[in-house]
């Protein structure tokens, strides 16, 4: 059986980080793709990496790639892209003005560099 803990919280909005630093062996997350609101992803991803004390695997918009990876650096993480995928978006906002749109998507593993 395997163990898993969850934490639900905002974290655009001063995640509670002395509590849950370095808490969790790894993070798996599908952040908003930061199109909407400018930079979303990079807090999450930060805030993951604040989290995780061995690996996060995160979903990032291919076009992305170099920032993603540069932030992680400054961040004190060494990022992988292991897989390139193409995700089918559906409508799901009244702000989506197609049906469903093809996204590049690459697939990261973070792991850590030096202490963060």
């Amino acid at each position: 059986m395997s163990e898993y803990d969850t934490v639900l919280c905002d974290v655009t909005n001063n995640l509670p980080v002395c509590r849950w630093e370095k808490v969790f062996d790894t993070v798996i997350m599908n952040p908003p793709f930061g199109t909407k609101t400018k930079g979303v992803d990079m807090d999450f991803l930060q805030a993951a990496l604040r989290l995780a004390n061995k690996a996060v695997y995160s979903l990032h918009k291919r076009s992305t790639r170099e920032h993603v990876l540069a932030k992680a650096g400054q961040w004190g993480a060494k990022g992988d892209v292991i897989a390139e995928l193409r995700y089918d978006l559906p409508a799901s906002y009244k702000f989506h003005k197609k049906a469903s749109v093809d996204i590049e998507v690459d697939l990261f593993r973070f792991t850590f560099s030096k202490k963060l």
